[in-house]
């Protein structure tokens, strides 16, 4: 079974700064609130959205059970990994590839987990909207553990050092919308 947990953490310039920032790397998982009996298929998917303001980080979350619809098949579509992250099966156990453009890139393969093996990616990003100038920086990191559905437990997640991590920290830059 896999655990992914995605952390999309949402910020503006005004809170850009060096202590700011130290907040935002201090953020690499988080506790998963899931009732372990309704765990029935391969992949439990566990989304933060946190937006970072100079009040303090704003949280909101979801859990969801994935099934095999959740797995790249080979064709770019919608996903539940975001528009860089794809996850395959391989033998015993997963593959996780990514992309460096949304979509559209050469698909890479990171890592592949096994049983007790735990991964790490993070990418940033930034973007802003036809009808709103204010630019919108985005850290992204995924977590990924492959492990029985007994092992679960609210902080699967936390492991300071995972097996695999792959950061692309590339400098931010205009991301096409």
């Amino acid at each position: 079974m896999l655990f992914v947990q995605e952390i999309d953490l949402v910020y503006t310039k005004a809170v850009r700064y060096g202590n700011f920032a130290n907040a935002r790397k201090a953020v690499k998982f988080l506790p998963v609130e899931f009732d372990k009996s309704d765990i029935s298929d391969e992949i439990l998917f566990h989304k933060v959205g946190l937006y970072q303001s100079p009040d303090g980080m704003e949280r909101r979350s979801k859990t969801k059970i994935l099934g095999e619809n959740a797995l790249f098949t080979g064709k770019f579509a919608p996903d539940h990994f975001g528009e860089r992250i794809f996850v395959k099966r391989a033998e015993n156990g997963y593959e996780i590839l990514y992309t460096d453009k949304k979509q559209r890139g050469w698909i890479k393969s990171k890592f592949t987990l096994t049983e007790g093996k735990s991964g790490r990616i993070v990418y940033n990003d930034r973007s802003s909207f036809w009808d709103c100038p204010v630019w919108h920086y985005y850290l992204i990191t995924f977590n990924f553990v492959c492990a029985d559905k007994a092992d679960f437990k609210p902080k699967i997640f936390f492991r300071k050092e995972p097996d695999f991590t792959f950061g692309d920290m590339k400098p931010l830059r205009y991301s096409g919308y």
